[in-house]
């Protein structure tokens, strides 16, 4: 691995509110064109984060310093990841079909995917195993601690699930590209509700800070938020062509990228906005998690970096 310089940009935010003055700083990823895109805490206090292009997991601790692990199997893309129960990391290969695990040291074990050309997903740690996306396959993977592979079909033709999140109720729930919410029962079966917006394409999704389920919705240029008996309102996001991919809940609001409009946003749970514009053009914003320090770490895709918004 090699340590990462650090690019640092002033880019003169204001916390919303209560008129604190913010830092946004960026770090450059060793591996040119990695193709930064999910991110997760570590057990080691790092932060630990996919490079979907590049093939490898990449490891930064809060005070930027980066190290890269290679996967074996050539062209993986790694996708999604998450902290397990086990102290592990997590992640799934979206093209290599495989689950791998990456332990502190950057040992990577991985575990192939019964079904072929899957096309893996978010991944996120449920109350008994870890859950995945199985987007061409329609289906909900479950891994447990041993590498011990289950698949859950959705009943939803063609749903294109993508992202998970574990909820208050102690379900996994997903969201389906092609406009529905799931959750997977404690029985295996899974449930889907239909998402109001025509054309919502939801992505990432989260726990809100009100324990309801938050949602961006990708196509649908908004975010939306579920009850956990389905009942859905949606928010737009300004401008009207704003993509939404990620969120996540700090400080009693929701944070969010936002690929096209080169920004995170912060919105409130009554849908009110504050934007944070990136100081690099094109750093197409992706995956967003709060870090051991309280900070807000996402990846950006296009500009190979991985940025810290202080709190």
């Amino acid at each position: 691995g090699t340590g990462g310089g650090a690019a640092g940009a002033d880019a003169g935010l204001d916390s919303s509110g209560d008129g604190a003055s913010s830092r946004l700083t960026e770090f450059d990823i060793p591996t040119p064109a990695a193709g930064p895109w999910g991110i997760s805490l570590g057990a080691d206090g790092a932060l630990w984060f996919t490079e979907l292009v590049a093939g490898q997991i990449g490891r930064i601790t809060t005070a930027g310093k980066i190290t890269e692990y290679p996967i074996a199997t050539p062209n993986s893309a790694p996708f999604g990841i998450v902290l397990g129960n086990d102290f592990n990391v997590w992640f799934t290969e979206e093209f290599g079909n495989k689950i791998g695990r990456i332990q502190r040291g950057g040992e990577i074990d991985e575990f192939a995917v019964p079904t072929k050309a899957a096309n893996l997903e978010g991944i996120e740690q449920g109350t008994d195993a870890l859950y995945f996306a199985e987007a061409d396959a329609n289906k909900i993977g479950r891994i447990d601690l041993t590498g011990s592979i289950t698949e859950l079909p959705i009943a939803t033709p063609a749903s294109y699930p993508s992202y998970l999140t574990l909820a208050d109720d102690g379900h996994v729930w997903f969201t389906e590209a092609y406009g529905k919410l799931g959750f997977v029962g404690a029985d295996g079966t899974i449930t889907d509700y239909t998402v109001p917006t025509p054309g919502s394409g939801p992505v990432g999704i989260t726990k809100g800070p009100d324990g309801a389920l938050w949602f961006a919705e990708g196509a649908g240029h908004g975010v939306g938020r579920s009850t956990l008996t389905g009942m859905m309102t949606s928010f737009p996001l300004m401008p009207a062509t704003a993509m939404p991919v990620s969120l996540v809940t700090s400080n009693g609001a929701l944070w969010i990228t936002e690929q096209t409009g080169n920004q995170i946003v912060r919105m409130t749970t009554a849908g009110d906005t504050t934007s944070y514009p990136l100081p690099t053009d094109h750093s197409f914003p992706a995956h967003i998690i709060v870090g051991p320090d309280g900070a807000l770490w996402f990846t950006e895709n296009i500009a190979n970096k991985i940025a810290r918004l202080a709190p």
